[in-house]
């Protein structure tokens, strides 16, 4: 059941072909852990372009100017309850991306 949820979402995603809906789905893929994950990933009154469409939606009602920013968690989380996985209380394991190291640009003299 969980390929089959995997592969419903990369197909949606690759008919979308946007990199905002390739995110989502990476994330989803990330959640879809469990036969709960996957059957409400698979329910029939939801989609990707559903949840791409509620994002960009909210995005357009933040715009300034012609800029429009939504931080990526705040995506996720739309997407999570969209879907009704913000309910199975679990979140992907991130990678935690190495803190910059600060340079003093007097030690290279």
């Amino acid at each position: 059941m969980k390929d089959k949820a995997i592969a419903k979402i990369t197909d949606e995603a690759m008919k979308i072909n946007d990199p905002v809906a390739f995110a989502i789905e990476e994330h989803l893929t990330a959640l879809c852990t469990s036969d709960r994950a996957a059957q409400l990933l698979l329910a029939e009154d939801k989609s990707l372009k559903q949840a791409y469409d509620k994002v960009w939606a909210e995005a357009k009602k933040r715009k300034k100017g012609n800029c429009a920013y939504i931080p990526p968690e705040e995506v996720y989380e739309m997407v999570d309850k969209y879907y009704g996985l913000d309910q199975l209380g679990r979140k992907p394991a991130r990678k935690q991306e190495p803190a910059a190291e600060r340079i003093d640009v007097l030690d290279l003299f």
